[in-house]
């Protein structure tokens, strides 16, 4: 889930929110399962915490070429 990979990552919650574009409150959100991580950020997001569209967005895995 998207908080192991926060985590892991090692940086900031706000680092990974300013370089993927969304609000902390909206990352919140999106760790508590309250919203998805919506098509227009989640690259930016899924590039903040080095990890593929696919790892955070299974669903969405034929929609971007780096998914897999």
């Amino acid at each position: 889930d998207i908080t192991h990979h926060i985590n892991a990552n090692g940086l900031s919650r706000a680092s990974i929110c300013k370089a993927a574009g969304i609000s902390r409150a909206h990352l919140s959100l999106i760790e508590a399962k309250h919203r998805k991580i919506g098509i227009a950020r989640v690259k930016a997001l899924a590039d903040a915490l080095g990890v593929s569209i696919g790892e955070l967005r299974p669903d969405l895995t034929n929609m971007f070429s780096d998914a897999a």
